[in-house]
């Protein structure tokens, strides 16, 4: 059977359409500029086809025109044929038809064709996602549920912690949430996915009449297949075999899931040991204790501005003429936070000088933070931050840092190679809070600390020893970003 003018006519523009386009290989998923992109080609896109659509659409309102005149004489005509064709005026006109008027309907079908000769022309380069970025987004999203402890239930409706996170996520999403994370090894976590995307799925009465199958039957058949899969992996046989026994209520002849249901059956009675899974999934690495304990430190401070013994102090600053807002939350070892070291006209002056091209040295795999470049301006700047706060010591060149939702959590430890002996303390400078996540946690400490636009943590990485050793506590990380982007400004001091 041919295919129809107007729908070959739309296949062949998106074949072209996929043939020109540039898949990006050295775009990270996760740059802004990369998603900024993507949607500069999804609105490139939806204007192209609406124009596609409409012209198509006319083109067919006119072949509908013309074959709803003739199909209305056909209707009046009805089984009386031969009455209808001893009329010598039906005979004409019915001629008269086949000479012009179904070649002119032919002519207008055939015009559809050409409407892809008048569309843009698609070689420029188009950033469209490689299947490693849709990869990439399922694993980020698994990582910070894991982290944040983020029920499928409300994280698939875009709300964390009465946050509205994102839009809704489609019964298809969470299906794909739940055979990553069974890739992944996290039966319990696939479990809580599937259960969440069966009650995603549409009302039945959704179905159309051109379907054989409505989108719930069928979108329940894919849940429940990779149910099956999961509980057979995971080893749990009787949830495998309730689930191949409604598959089979669905589909009673499917010959794959009857013998499914018997391999199932032999496994359970015993009475073959290989039919025990031969390829296991990735077993789940369990998390060590400071990991755990990250997790948590993480979670609390999404609650709270800061975890731990505080104690405030107020200091005279007499070259600003003002009072600074100190909060001592270590003495040992010492962390202090001070408060509105800069304004927030101050920090998007600061903003606005750093370089937004990031580096191109990213070490492989998923970073920790995105590294940006402070200009001489800035970094002329900040100078005086030392000397407004009595002098903490001798800072290095500030460098950038943004942190957002791709980037994983792993404690930094101070370097102990040569040349960095010298480094006794750390700062940090916030120029741009997250709206939800990227506190700083020190996990020895069980300290974490949102610390507020403007503010500046403080906090030594050495003994006060004669001979200076490095202190393990000082072991801290980001925690990641769950909405929004985090912008800083970190320093060594001597």
């Amino acid at each position: 059977m041919q295919m129809p003018p107007a729908i070959q006519a739309g296949f062949v523009w998106l074949l072209l359409l996929l043939v020109v386009v540039v898949w990006p290989s050295d775009v990270s998923a996760g740059s802004e500029e990369h998603l900024r992109e993507l949607v500069a080609t999804e609105t490139s896109l939806i204007d192209t086809l609406r124009e596609y659509i409409e012209a198509l659409e006319q083109q067919l309102m006119l072949i509908r025109r013309e074959t709803s005149a003739i199909e209305e004489i056909h209707q009046l005509v009805g089984e009386q044929v031969e009455e209808h064709m001893g009329n010598p005026l039906n005979v004409l006109t019915i001629l008269k038809r086949f000479q012009s008027v179904w070649p002119a309907i032919e002519q207008q079908a055939n015009a559809t064709l050409t409407l892809s000769d008048n569309l843009p022309d698609f070689e420029m380069e188009l950033q469209l996602p490689s299947e490693e970025d849709y990869e990439t987004a399922l694993l980020n999203l698994l990582r910070l549920q894991s982290i944040y402890d983020l029920e499928p239930a409300t994280l698939s409706l875009g709300i964390v912690n009465g946050l509205k996170l994102g839009s809704a996520m489609s019964w298809s999403d969470c299906l794909e949430m739940a055979r990553k994370s069974d890739r992944n090894g996290d039966y319990a976590v696939a479990k809580y996915w599937l259960e969440t995307a069966l009650k995603k799925l549409p009302a039945t009465g959704n179905a159309t009449t051109h379907s054989v199958f409505s989108e719930e039957e069928l979108g329940k058949v894919q849940i429940l297949e990779a149910s099956l899969n999961t509980h057979y992996r995971a080893g749990e046989f009787s949830s495998a075999l309730t689930t191949v026994k409604e598959l089979l209520l669905l589909r009673p002849t499917h010959q794959n899931w009857q013998k499914a249901k018997a391999k199932i059956e032999r496994a359970i009675n015993g009475t073959e040991k290989k039919l025990l899974p031969k390829r296991k999934s990735k077993a789940k690495q369990s998390k060590s204790v400071e990991q755990l304990l990250i997790d948590e430190l993480c979670r609390a401070t999404t609650q709270q501005v800061t975890t731990g013994s505080r104690v405030l102090e107020c200091r005279q600053n007499n070259s600003y003429l003002r009072m600074l807002r100190l909060e001592q939350l270590s003495e040992d070892p010492h962390i202090m936070l001070y408060h509105d070291v800069i304004s927030i006209r101050q920090a998007d002056k600061l903003i606005s000088l750093l370089d937004d091209r990031e580096h191109e040295q990213q070490s492989k795999g998923v970073a920790t933070f995105a590294p940006m470049e402070v200009s001489k301006l800035g970094q002329k700047m900040l100078r005086g931050i030392n000397y407004q706060l009595g002098g903490l010591g001798q800072m290095e060149l500030w460098q950038a840092r943004r942190h957002s939702h791709e980037h994983v959590t792993e404690p930094e430890v101070p370097s102990t190679t040569t040349g960095h002996e010298k480094h006794v303390a750390r700062a940090i400078l916030n120029l741009k809070e997250s709206k939800l996540g990227g506190a700083l946690v020190f996990p020895q400490l069980e300290l974490g600390v949102n610390i507020p636009r403007g503010s500046l943590l403080h906090w030594r990485i050495r003994s006060l020893d004669e001979f200076p050793r490095l202190d393990y506590r000082s072991r801290q990380l980001v925690c990641p970003v769950l909405l929004g982007t985090q912008l800083s400004l970190w320093t060594n001091l001597n």
